[in-house]
């Protein structure tokens, strides 16, 4: 697809809109009557975005929202694919198999397990704190909320980019229930069901599960055979509320995953040495660049690469009315994460990089809230705390690569390992005070102290080459000042991580305590039921991070400081033609200050290595549409659009991920295309009394960006567009459904993610054609 690719998305929206004034003109002209006949409100949308239900059209904020019915006709069962319906929206992996969200250009491209994110998770308003615990938080969803713009008043750090909340399904006061079975390409099977009902008179269960399965899809390139990616993945929520008595309602909610799939291999593109040396294979340096197919790579032969992730969510939600002044929430909920990944880093049979990523994440988190509403005002105060421990390890398999030999000295398997202990405190209030009945005045304040404390921080040992290599190291930096030549020797198992003010292998230890003070003002215009023009302006901030990092100093754990993010929004959300048109769409520009970024420092032995820096300016500025059509009764088209210009401020130096110190001033952000734009279209019409078809597709533009600062073409992520079909039968009432999918019809070859590791060019390719089949029941 060429570069002006978004001009297919206006287009589309142009013909729809040109439809749509056609039929409104003529139902202009036609009898009153037949014109009732066909008017069709705008399905209203009841989101929590505020922590309290409103009509998402009278949010004066941007926000996606979907059913999760919804989300299952567009195949859409895990974030990665939500760039399918959320305008401005991102999804990648790091070459560690890190998820990393983006919205508007905002994220954080870190690769440790304890990397808080910049787009923050939540289920029913209870974080999810890391995005390695985030895979499959779609399971039986009410609905999803995507929020766009920095949510830290409410929602608190961490936030800056947006948050998704994820808005479980609820026990009825009758039995309920449903299933969805899809089978499709590479022996896929998806089944999903729930079931709910009524206990007691005031205790009611809803029980979910999921479980997919698969046949790995990715073809070896020497190896004819072999494949890689099966699916193995199982889930399931028992979600309990108890209402004693009117004013009183407890919500348990226990969630419980775990993964067993095989991780995906990246598809090798160059061969660039870090320091080149005699114990890289020939094979290795000629090894040819991966074709342009989404199923074809490579991976070390004989490597068993099943995760073994499990996820373990506990909630707890007591909530008591006291009438229209005072409602009072609590939120309680412990979370436990363990995590086994291998992680293919070359994309070849050698091995020039292979990782196994094992760790732990363990949080208890406590909300408690008054909201009410009082003559014109609406009021929330309310306070939390989050208590996070984070054990983080990675062995890192590099025998064949430039980095297997230092000084000379054969050089085996590492560890670097960091364990950090975090406290967040919060305290919060929100006020909406009604000026007139068309004009709304808002305001938000939160304080946060987040104390942050690297217990631990090492490049463990594992065989004894690592000591040996850092007692090379501490006699080289000796040399280099003059000192007497001395090391420390470092036994099997030791931490072989030098600090340079003495000279010694020890752990890094440090604490990184900060507060902020992140607030929203905003007003909003009602000129009439159908119109909301609204204006904000808030400051959101991220915590600060430690890295977990193959450090040969204990500088490459130096932490990076808060980030904050000033935000200016305009927006209009519009209901027009009879509820048959539905327009929302938001201007923005943000100063941004210290943004957190993974780039380098130079290192005495190995030259520029990996650490955590901040960008000292930058901004954003941009803007969306999206838009809901009805031209004709059974049609429904939803064009969207974004624009998203970023660029580094002045004066920000670093090194490039070949090693080379350059001035990046003016950049734009990696992973932050400029345009992206999706459709999604879906025409039904009746066979006879009781039964529908339907047919529909979705289309997805994804602009050109770069994996990394320095623009190199190598590393480039060029702009693509995939589009996915369905057709199908469906009762009349949508109690069930058979529909069958296309998706990537086209076979489109992309890739979402190119990144530089060791001695390699590399690529996340996307996901191939697959076709399917998918039967929905609900009683």
């Amino acid at each position: 697809m060429s570069r002006t690719s978004p001009a297919l998305g206006i287009s589309v929206m142009a013909v729809a809109f040109a439809a749509l004034s056609s039929t409104a003109h003529a139902q202009a002209q036609a009898p009153q009557a037949a014109q009732a006949d066909t008017q069709r409100e705008y399905e209203a949308i009841i989101v929590t975005a505020q922590k309290r239900a409103a009509n998402i059209n009278d949010v004066p904020m941007s926000i996606t929202a979907a059913s999760g019915d919804q989300l299952t006709k567009l195949g859409v069962t895990d974030a990665s694919q939500l760039t399918k319906v959320v305008p401005g929206f991102t999804y990648n992996e790091t070459a560690y198999g890190t998820p990393v969200f983006t919205i508007r250009g905002v994220g954080f491209q870190e690769t440790s397990l304890g990397a808080s994110p910049a787009v923050s998770s939540y289920i029913d308003e209870v974080p999810v704190p890391f995005s390695a615990e985030t895979v499959g938080l779609g399971l039986d969803l009410e609905r999803l909320e995507v929020l766009k713009g920095p949510q830290g008043t409410l929602f608190g750090s961490n936030s800056t980019g947006g948050a998704l909340n994820y808005i479980a399904g609820k026990p009825t006061d009758h039995l309920t229930g449903g299933f969805d079975a899809s089978y499709g390409s590479f022996n896929t099977v998806d089944l999903q069901g729930h079931i709910a009902a009524p206990i007691t008179e005031t205790l009611g269960v809803r029980v979910a599960g999921r479980y997919t399965r698969g046949d790995g899809f990715q073809r070896s390139m020497t190896r004819p055979g072999d494949r890689l990616g099966a699916k193995d993945f199982l889930q399931g929520r028992v979600l309990l509320v108890w209402e004693p008595t009117s004013n009183w309602k407890t919500t348990l909610n226990f969630t419980a995953l775990r993964d067993r799939s095989e991780s995906l291999s990246s598809q090798f593109t160059q061969f660039v040495a870090l320091n080149d040396g005699p114990l890289i294979p020939e094979g290795f340096r000629s090894f040819p660049r991966a074709p342009e197919d989404n199923r074809v790579t490579d991976w070390d032969p004989g490597v068993d690469f099943h995760r073994n992730n499990r996820f373990t969510f506990g909630s707890l939600r007591n909530e008591l009315d006291l009438g229209d002044a005072a409602h009072i929430t609590s939120l309680t909920s412990l979370q436990r994460f363990r995590r086994f990944q291998p992680v293919e880093g070359d994309g070849t049979p050698f091995n020039d990089y292979r990782a196994e990523s094992f760790g732990k994440i363990n949080t208890f988190y406590q909300e408690l809230r008054l909201d009410g509403k009082i003559g014109n005002a609406s009021y929330i105060i309310g306070a939390n705390y989050e208590y996070d421990f984070v054990n983080d390890n990675t062995i890192q398999y590099y025998t064949q690569s430039s980095s297997a030999s230092v000084f000379g000295i054969p050089l085996g398997p590492t560890r670097p390992n960091t364990q950090q202990r975090l406290r967040t405190y919060g305290v919060f209030g929100n006020l909406d005070y009604e000026l007139s009945d068309k004009v709304t005045a808002h305001g938000g304040i939160r304080f946060t102290q987040a104390n942050r404390e690297l217990l631990y921080g090492c490049g463990q040992d594992i065989d004894g080459s690592w000591g040996l290599v850092s007692q090379a190291i501490q006699g080289y930096i000796h040399f280099l000042r003059g000192e007497p030549i001395t090391s420390t020797p470092i036994p099997i198992g030791g931490c072989g991580t030098i600090n340079l003010e003495n000279v010694q292998p020890e752990g890094a230890h440090a604490k990184l305590n900060q507060n902020n003070v992140s607030w929203r003002v905003g007003l909003d215009y009602k000129p009439t039921r159908d119109v909301l023009l609204y204006v904000n302006v808030s400051r959101g901030y991220k915590a600060g991070s430690f890295p977990t990092l193959a450090a040969a100093t204990t500088r490459q754990f130096d932490p990076v400081v808060q980030e904050t993010v000033l935000a200016f929004e305009g927006g209009a959300k519009v209901t027009a033609a009879n509820g048959r048109i539905q327009a929302n769409g938001a201007v923005f520009y943000y100063d941004y200050k210290n943004k957190q970024i993974l780039g380098r420092i130079p290192d005495i032995a190995f030259g520029p290595l990996p650490s955590l820096v901040n960008v000292p300016k930058s901004r954003i500025w941009g803007a969306e549409l999206d838009v809901t059509l009805n031209p004709i009764d059974g049609l429904r088209i939803r064009p969207a659009i974004t624009y998203i210009n970023s660029k580094l401020g002045d004066g920000f130096v670093n090194f490039d991920s070949f090693g080379q110190q350059l001035d990046f001033s003016g950049e734009p952000f990696p992973y932050t295309p400029k345009w992206q734009a999706n459709v999604d279209a879906e025409y039904s019409f009746p066979i006879n009394d009781g039964l529908d078809a339907f047919v529909g597709g979705n289309m997805l533009y994804y602009g050109h960006t770069n994996g990394a600062f320095g623009q190199y073409p190598v590393l480039a992520i060029n702009a693509y567009t995939t589009f996915d079909a369905r057709l199908g039968v469906a009762s009349h009432d949508d109690k069930w459904r058979l529909q069958l999918w296309a998706r990537n019809l086209t076979d489109k070859y992309y890739w979402t993610a190119a990144y530089r590791v060791n001695d390699s060019v590399n690529r996340y390719p996307g996901s191939p054609r697959t076709f399917g089949a998918t039967l929905s029941f609900r009683y």
